[in-house]
């Protein structure tokens, strides 16, 4: 075999081997993002597993500045059932929705909605902001308490254009407005996530292609 054989079949067996890393995550992203129009949030309530420390810490910060516990909650993906714990504020004005992740701290979103369909959302802390007709997904890096108060700043100001936002007392009103999220929206907050996740996985499906095409044409 010749030395540019060699190269061409490392080459192949290098692409083959990207395509083992990238492909699974890029399918599970793809089956996630598909689904979330259809997909919803169910009722958890004394089966979900315990909180982790990180949650709990968040969890009780959001306490102290006026949320109370509404429930816990499970959405059933691809990659399996994620839990997460929500709280509502005093007023119902908002919603908090916590989960898990890596790295800590994990994801705490801040959400109020209108009857006319209008949303608003505060993630912390990190992610993808989205502004489309409809939805201002912000994010806030700072402290969770900074986050809320920014969330309440922008809800505050919103509510003297729109009216007072879709009280928000029970589960059932969270599995109401989830629902209404995702029919409305269908998971467009995601497609910034789904483009890291496959664009490996086709840049690697290429790179195989090209080995492929230098292995039968190399002499």
């Amino acid at each position: 075999m010749t030395p540019a054989q060699l190269s061409a079949v490392g080459t192949l067996i290098f692409s083959l081997v990207l395509l083992l890393v990238f492909v699974p995550g890029a399918i599970r992203s793809w089956q996630t993002a598909a689904g979330v129009s259809a997909r919803r949030q169910e009722d958890a309530t004394g089966r979900a597993p315990k909180p982790s420390a990180d949650r709990a810490r968040r969890i009780a910060t959001c306490e102290a500045l006026g949320y109370r516990p509404l429930g816990e909650t499970v959405t059933r993906i691809p990659g399996g059932d994620v839990f997460g714990t929500v709280l509502a504020s005093d007023d119902g004005w908002a919603y908090a929705l916590f989960a898990d992740g890596r790295p800590e701290p994990g994801l705490t979103g801040f959400y109020s909605a209108w009857p006319d369909g209008t949303w608003l959302g505060t993630i912390h802390p990190r992610g993808d902001p989205l502004e489309i007709p409809g939805l201002s997904l912000r994010i806030e890096t700072g402290t969770l308490p900074a986050a809320e108060a920014a969330h309440r700043d922008l809800l505050t100001r919103t509510a003297q254009r729109h009216g007072p936002p879709r009280l928000v007392r029970s589960l059932t009103d969270v599995f109401a407005l989830d629902a209404d999220y995702r029919t409305r929206f269908g998971g467009r907050e995601l497609r910034p996530l789904l483009i890291r996740a496959v664009a490996p996985a086709a840049a690697a499906l290429l790179l195989t292609l090209i080995s492929v095409a230098l292995v039968l044409v190399v002499r």
